[in-house]
């Protein structure tokens, strides 16, 4: 009976953590990221570039990217693959809804960068705290950090470095540098919400 309860505290638990996560992630997105062109990490990143070059909307362009490695989580890590998936369809569900609020709120590029960041990061790392990843290079994270000791933020911080420098070219140096911003926050956050020290 207690195991039972356990289950059905811990699965209730991440229900609730995938909705705020995905609702974190998609006013990060949509309210303070994309309307300055800017850039976030993981393959969040690299649907944003699709999304400035042809306009096919963020959450699909994310979706799309994020498939082969589910794909490949799905053959070889089913715990992380399931939980995973649920996050990445409800993260793109609400980044599809609120982008309504796309370009509504005149806040400076500044502000747009850190707010963004800090948002986005919240919502990764609440989902990855219960090991509910939104991103495929979380997902990534996620399987490499149960193999080796190393915090997901770090691993995550690294991947995102890369995304950047393959967006450098589409978005320009200005929007680039603002991006920095965002990946900073957004893996301070991440970072601090892995942290053992703290949620339990």
């Amino acid at each position: 009976m207690n195991n039972f309860l356990y289950r059905v505290r811990t699965i209730f638990t991440r229900a609730i953590v995938i909705f705020c996560g995905s609702l974190l992630i998609g006013l990060g997105l949509n309210g303070f990221i994309a309307p300055h062109h800017l850039l976030d990490g993981g393959l969040i990143g690299l649907g944003l570039v699709i999304y400035y070059m042809i306009g096919l909307p963020i959450g699909i362009s994310i979706l799309l990217v994020n498939i082969p490695v589910f794909i490949y989580a799905f053959f070889y890590h089913r715990k992380h693959f399931f939980y995973g998936s649920i996050g990445l369809l409800f993260s793109f569900f609400m980044t599809e809804k609120l982008n309504v609020i796309g370009g509504s709120m005149e806040i400076p590029l500044l502000f747009s960068s850190i707010i963004g960041g800090v948002l986005t990061g919240m919502g990764i790392g609440l989902m990855l705290r219960y090991e509910v990843s939104s991103d495929g290079l979380d997902l990534i994270a996620l399987i490499i950090s149960a193999k080796w000791p190393i915090n997901i933020g770090l691993v995550i911080f690294l991947s995102d470095s890369l995304i950047m420098l393959i967006g450098l070219h589409i978005v320009g140096f200005t929007a680039f540098c603002y991006s920095m911003i965002v990946i900073m926050m957004s893996s301070f956050m991440i970072i601090t919400f892995t942290s053992k020290k703290w949620i339990p």
